[in-house]
Order: structure tokens, then sequence, then C-alpha cells
């Protein structure tokens, strides 16, 4: 398995956020995680990334337990996170936020730029990346007049540079038009069909979500309350109950 959490209890204080939360993920499978606001589902994927520390259970990605990494030792393994508001850097060109992860992703040498064969070789790739997500034509402009869904693929673009084997992926519909909701389910599916990336994915458009993962996730009051596929999902009365708050629980 790409992941495997087991029994993860989060606490802030005296209030359990996360009690018992188990489930695996498998190589280039989609898992969508839903449930009311305030259930848990942030503070899950932070404490997937590191950012968040759990008080029980373990956390194994690509065969190692990374229970105590740092975040920046999760990302280095090949952990990859978006977060609501799109993590890009608006200040800089379409171009160069690609450029900064490719740099990264493939630890060009300091004297790279002063290098033809690498130049060239650097504009390609930032070219064929542009053109997958349809982006070419804003190559030169700043990040921060792009919208909503625009801003969502250049994150994208930048977190299937990086290469990392599990991406976290939260709201990425937030602001984005119905039109650009097809052109970001598009890129997900193309991570992890042919990039074989495993995601988890929270998003509150259910239409958007059913349509793209491959098992879904409710939590309630920081439990996992249903697992299954979202046909098994969408059937079963208790998705109502839950989603929608009139559960007695």
């Amino acid at each position: 398995m790409t992941l495997t959490l087991e029994n993860i209890v989060v606490q802030f204080d005296h209030s359990v956020i996360l009690e018992g939360v188990s489930f695996e993920v498998a190589p280039g499978e989609i898992v969508g995680l839903i449930g009311q606001n305030g259930c848990g589902k942030t503070t899950l994927l932070n404490t997937i990334s590191g950012f968040v520390p759990q008080q029980a259970g373990s956390i194994v990605f690509q065969d190692e337990d990374i229970t105590r990494w740092s975040p920046s030792q999760r990302a280095r393994k090949g952990l990859g996170r978006s977060f609501q508001t799109p993590g890009v850097f608006r200040e800089m060109t379409v171009e160069e936020n690609v450029m900064i992860a490719l740099e990264n992703a493939e630890k060009y040498p300091w004297w790279w730029r002063f290098s033809k064969t690498h130049r060239h070789r650097s504009d390609r790739r930032i070219q064929d990346a542009l053109e997958s997500v349809g982006l070419e034509g804003h190559k030169h402009s700043l990040a921060g007049v792009l919208s909503g869904g625009q801003l969502r693929l250049l994150e994208l673009l930048r977190l299937e540079i990086s290469g990392g084997k599990l991406l976290l992926v939260d709201e990425p519909t937030a602001g984005v038009s119905p039109v650009m909701k097809q052109v970001l389910a598009k890129t997900l599916k193309k991570l992890a069909r042919e990039k074989e990336r495993s995601m988890i994915l929270v998003e509150h458009d259910l239409k958007f979500l059913f349509e793209l993962v491959d098992q879904v996730i409710v939590l309630v009051e920081g439990k996992v309350y249903m697992q299954g596929t979202p046909e098994e999902v969408i059937k079963d009365p208790k998705l109502k109950e839950v989603y929608f708050g009139t559960t007695s629980r």
C-alpha cells in the first residue's frame, strides 16, 4: 500500500478531533474524504502531512513508518500537499512557478542557467508541462491574475513535477467555475492513472468527488462512519443522515 493509517488519534486540549481513524490507500488510488464541517477532514490531512501531531496510532508511507517524521522529511519522501488556498507564488509568472518546482525536483546545479543545454531542456519541459494543462498561453503572466481554476491547475502541475507518490488535495473546486471543474477532474485522473499518484481528496462537491474517486470515507465526529465505493456509499441511506445532519449521533 502507498499509505496505511492505523488507529490515528488527535486531541487538542480536552477535545478529541480524530478517534481511531484507520484506512489504506493503494498505488494510483483516489480516496474521497467527506463529512460535515468540523468532522476532522482537514485535521486528518494535516496529521498525515506532519503539521498536526497525533497522540496515538501510526502512519506508514511507502513501507516506512513516518509517524515521527517532520513535514519536510515527509515531503522529501514524496508526500505532496495542496491547501484550500492554492499554493503558488502569485507575484511570479506562471513559467517561474513551474521552473522553481522543476529545479527542486530535478536538483539542477546552481549554474544551470548559464548552460545552453540546461536552459533548452528546462524550456522544453516547462512548455510541455504547461501545454498538458492548457496554461501555455499564460506562460508569461503573473500567477496572481489567473482564475481560481487556473491557479488550481498550476498548483497541481507543480505537485506533479515534484514527483510525489501521494497527494493530499484540500477543496480543489473552491472558487472554480463548472467548466474548469471538468479540466481539474481530467488532470487529477491523469495524475492517478498515468503517473500512478495516489490521492486523498477532501471535497464538498459530492457530484465532482463521486465521479472521480475509487473509494469514499465518511467522517463523523472524528471517526470513520462509512467506507466503500462511490456506488456503495451513494446507495446507503446513512449518507444522507450523516452528511446533511439528520442523524441523532
